[in-house]
């Protein structure tokens, strides 16, 4: 592994340069202590204009020779999810530190394969659960855990993306392919995190799935494509702590919120009070006696896995990472066993051993 001093800036590679990444360098622009040295892709010229945008130093169409000639102290990957196990042992292997983007694999097996590896190393690892900075949530649990509402009864979570052709025709195929872990369960894989920040583990979960399209034109193939996976998700959860959630995902629901966006919903109720969100930043709600909700003070900006890792690989302290691939794994068991819900017609039952 590339030592640094703590005085000297961080410096990573991205393995995935494509259209997600620039999320990534839009927040670890604005991070002092780090630096994206390198990058790769297969994709020659697509590569080639993302070092001219970000002003990348070392491009490479190997990530693993990017990753053993780029003197990168760690990686950040955002590659389909089917590749991540891979590229993130390989990592490993060479001891550098991870920010996988979510899912963290196509299997809770996988995870755990992922995650005992990097404990093993002794490297940072992270899931790139970003929605609980890039959404209300952070804030609400601010809240929450300041016992706004008290013990939890219930709470509901709405996600939805139109990616119905007509409406999103630069919508591209792997969304709707299970190889790619598309598709409304996985790629939204982030409500079941939002779940588990909110009131900890699940323990049981019964799902109801629909493909509402069976075939559909993508950007990459306008002849359209067979859908495997599906576009619309309901869940019932409950929590070991007490309380229930109802979840809905969705790509086939039309409308966006009115900047564009399309944020998750989120509303807690429980024994003290109330709170949700209003929009996509602002949060309202109401604790104590009865009345009306209201605006409340939103608060500064929930710390994101980006920032979190830079802080992490600096002191060298995994517990600075809110989402680890820990994290990580424990999404995939709710996926795992919403998939087995649905395909048994029953409650399953989610182990925390």
């Amino acid at each position: 592994m590339h030592k640094n001093k703590v005085t000297k800036k961080i410096r990573l590679g991205i393995v995935g340069a494509g259209r997600f990444a620039d999320t990534h360098m839009q927040h670890f622009s604005r991070i002092q202590d780090v630096e994206i040295v390198a990058a790769s892709r297969t994709n020659e010229k697509r590569l080639s204009e993302f070092q001219k945008k970000w002003k990348i130093n070392s491009i490479y169409t190997d990530y693993e020779e990017m990753m053993t000639k780029s003197n990168i102290d760690g990686v950040v990957i955002i590659t389909p999810t089917n590749s991540h196990k891979d590229i993130t042992l390989s990592a490993i292997d060479k001891g550098l530190h991870v920010l996988c983007e979510k899912p963290l694999a196509l299997s809770a097996k996988d995870c755990k394969i992922m995650l005992d590896s990097a404990e093993k190393k002794g490297v940072i690892h992270s899931t790139n659960f970003n929605q609980r900075g890039n959404t209300s949530l952070g804030k609400i649990m601010r809240y929450i855990d300041k016992d706004f509402v008290g013990r939890i009864f219930h709470a509901n979570i709405w996600w939805g993306m139109s990616h119905q052709y007509d409406a999103r025709p630069d919508t591209l195929a792997w969304r709707f392919k299970s190889e790619y872990g598309g598709g409304s369960v996985y790629e939204l894989i982030h409500v079941f995190d939002m779940l588990r920040f909110i009131n900890g583990e699940i323990s049981r979960i019964v799902s109801t799935l629909d493909t509402t399209t069976k075939k559909r034109p993508t950007a990459d193939y306008p002849e359209g494509i067979n859908v495997d996976v599906p576009d619309a998700s309901g869940f019932l959860c409950e929590w070991v702590n007490g309380g229930f959630a109802v979840v809905h995902t969705s790509f086939a629901s039309r409308g966006t919120d009115p900047d564009g966006s399309t944020s998750a919903r989120i509303e807690i109720s429980g024994e003290k009070g109330k709170i949700a969100t209003n929009g996509k930043y602002l949060i309202e709600g109401i604790t104590g006696n009865n009345g009306p909700i209201h605006q409340l003070d939103p608060g500064p900006e929930y710390a994101q896995p980006y920032s979190l890792f830079v802080e992490a690989i600096k002191r060298n302290d995994q517990k600075i990472i809110d989402t680890s691939f820990y994290d990580g794994l424990k999404a995939a068991e709710i996926v795992d066993a919403a998939y087995e819900s649905f395909n048994k017609s029953k409650w399953i039952e989610i182990s925390h051993t």
